[in-house]
């Protein structure tokens, strides 16, 4: 087995004239930094289409899906439009919804912390006695969520261009 890194080892692969193409390497598929190296630097940077509006019709359907480690909710709200949020509570840090469905809102199954479509939390029962306790402090954290011809995209990243501008060489 070659001791190059899984890296090292693609480029030299994609390096090859196309009449001489191979396979990726294994290593791509196998080693840990690679695997790593992709979370960070691709899944945890870039647009990633994680389905179609189409999937979403009704108010308050909702999709779910980890991106890079970070569990992620898109839904779609009272407005009609689609929002993405991290589906992990602000109280204990458990996962609010599973799989796809339709709700009026996202109630955490641990202590039934309940949130609007909007992120907002909208009631933390137990918490009215708790000094200094204000539900309207509380939000889910925005995940970023634009649609492109009918897709859904959503990145990790805040500073990444919007995804119309990445894409507009495709729409001409």
């Amino acid at each position: 087995m070659s001791q190059a890194s899984p890296l090292a080892e693609l480029l030299a692969a994609a390096a090859r004239p196309m009449v001489d193409a191979r396979a990726m390497p294994p290593s791509v598929y196998t080693s840990t930094d690679f695997l790593d190296l992709e979370l960070s630097e691709i899944f945890g940077k870039e647009w990633v289409c994680v389905g179609h509006a189409s999937g979403l019709p009704n108010v308050g359907d909702y999709l779910t899906f980890d991106l890079a480690g970070q569990p992620i909710v898109v839904i779609r709200d009272r407005e009609q439009g689609i929002r993405a949020f991290s589906n992990v509570c602000l109280h204990r840090m458990s996962t609010l919804v599973e799989g796809t469905g339709n709700k009026r809102v996202l109630v955490c199954p641990y202590h039934a912390w309940t949130y609007g479509l909007d992120g907002q939390l909208r009631g933390a029962p137990f918490m009215a006695e708790t000094t200094g306790f204000c539900k309207e402090n509380y939000k889910l954290p925005a995940i970023r969520c634009e649609e492109w011809k009918g897709w859904i995209y959503v990145t990790l990243d805040n500073d990444r261009p919007s995804l119309a501008s990445g894409l507009a060489s495709l729409t001409r």
